[in-house]
């Protein structure tokens, strides 16, 4: 990507390139993408700071795992229908290109204004403002506007991605990246060990047999990854999103359900006061409230996926005796007691 624009004697951020220095700077979470740091000699005799992210799909075990051969991440950019994505996130990306099999996203550095890496709650004012995005985007493509790409991620994928149907199917697993591919299978031994009976169809359902419970729900665009690692804050109060590899459509809770597991030691309040919260802003976004019934549905959702997504990690946690690993462990078991299959 970046020696097409030098080679072509294209601008690059307003300025011609004359020149580029990359440096490697390793994976990207649990993907298999490489992330380097770039630095643009400009024409004016400035320099830019980018991040380069290149993904092969074929080396890629979320690509391969959710059968994504187009590379949604640079889909999401050639959408005309999905351009007002970026009316509620401010745009990471200065360019990207699409080639067989790999693709390359060219961002801007947001090095400065990402969160610390750390086990603590995020300040209140970037919760509020990350959820607000949240709502906004599900609200933007709610029901009727909800987009219908093949190359989305469904929720039957959602379900199925880390779920214990892995479990004794070597194929899979060796699918997955080499630091989730002795955590994932452990993780859920652990788990379905110590959790009661009837709890278990809930985990081990089909994901396609969930899609298919779900589809009079409202969908929505969902962003498929909402790590607080996967979001920048700028002194304007806008939030930058990155890390587009799980779009898709589906019911907005879903990602409401991975916000809550993944980011468990980062959340301000309770995870009840985050579901009022999000249900809050979804309903002002909307323009209108959300009736309970449907709203218990959603939130059944949001369990279930998040579940499948992530309880495998919490019997970990629990298993090394992790500070706060035993409550976090009963609010999804409890919470999971509610739901019936």
């Amino acid at each position: 990507l970046l020696r097409w624009f030098r080679d072509n004697n294209l601008t690059l951020l307003g300025h011609q390139v004359d020149g580029v220095r990359i440096e490697p700077l390793g994976g990207v979470g649990y993907s298999s993408a490489s992330i380097s740091r770039v630095e643009v000699a400009r024409d004016d005799g400035a320099s830019s700071r980018l991040v380069l992210k290149h993904t092969r799909l074929s080396d890629d075990w979320i690509a391969r795992r959710t059968q994504d051969s187009t590379g949604r991440e640079a889909m999401l950019l050639t959408q005309e229908a999905l351009r007002s994505v970026w009316k509620v996130f401010a745009c990471p990306y200065v360019a990207f290109a699409a080639g067989p099999g790999e693709i390359g996203l060219l961002m801007r550095d947001l090095t400065a204004e990402l969160l610390p890496d750390a086990r603590v709650p995020i300040a209140e004012n970037q919760e509020g403002a990350l959820l607000g995005a949240l709502a906004q985007l599900h609200a933007l493509f709610w029901d009727r506007s909800a987009p219908d790409f093949s190359w989305l991620m469904r929720p039957a994928q959602y379900c199925e991605m880390v779920a214990p149907s892995l479990l004794g199917d070597h194929a899979v697993v060796a699918i997955l990246s080499s630091t989730l591919r002795d955590s994932v299978p452990r993780g859920w031994e652990l788990a379905l060990a110590r959790l009661p009976q009837a709890i278990v169809p809930t985990l081990t359902r089909p994901g396609v047999e969930w899609e298919h419970a779900w589809a009079d729900l409202p969908r929505t665009l969902l962003h498929g990854d909402v790590k607080v690692a996967n979001f920048a804050f700028s002194s304007d109060g806008r939030v930058s999103a990155f890390d587009w590899a799980m779009v898709g459509t589906g019911p907005c809770t879903i990602d409401l359900g991975w916000y809550l597991g993944v980011n468990a030691t980062r959340l301000t309040v309770s995870k009840e006061e985050i579901l009022r919260r999000y249900r809050r802003l979804l309903e002002s976004a909307l323009g209108h409230g959300l009736p309970d019934q449907l709203w218990s549905r959603l939130e059944a959702v949001a369990i279930v996926t998040g579940a499948r997504m992530l309880l495998w990690s919490k019997a970990l946690g629990l298993a090394l005796g992790r500070d706060g690993a035993a409550d976090e462990w009963n609010w999804w078991v409890n919470r999971l007691g509610t739901i019936r299959c």
